[in-house]
């Protein structure tokens, strides 16, 4: 069972970086793993305590969603020359990718109607 982000649930994503013109081997041992994308620190549970904003968190998603971007691109690419043969990995990237982009939007909705509900409360 694939193991989820302390954040809405995300699955986590390992990347390793993509060398070029190298095959990618056997499955999920090389570039995407299960386990990598953690938009919050586990290692600092009280980061809210300690002084990571709000702002931080969500640059660092974003830095990961992009990422998962480029590692779905990459494979898809690699597949595409023949160069990988690992069809079931190359759709789950595609997939991780496609939903954190999904929640980035998410994200950004949720956040530009708080803003508006702000904007309307009268003083």
């Amino acid at each position: 069972m694939a193991a989820t982000g302390s954040l809405y649930g995300i699955p986590e994503v390992r990347t390793s970086p993509l060398q070029e013109g190298r095959a990618f081997g056997g499955g999920s041992a090389q570039g995407v793993q299960v386990g990598d994308l953690d938009w919050a620190d586990k290692s600092n549970q009280t980061d809210a305590l300690n002084g990571t904003s709000f702002g931080d968190l969500l640059s660092k998603g974003l830095e990961k969603t992009n990422e998962l971007g480029h590692v779905a691109e990459a494979q898809a690419q690699a597949f595409a020359r023949g160069s990988f043969d690992d069809l079931h990995g190359t759709m789950i990237s595609a997939k991780e990718a496609e939903i954190s982009l999904r929640m980035v939007g998410t994200v950004r909705t949720k956040l530009l109607d708080a803003f508006h509900e702000l904007w309307r409360i009268n003083v």
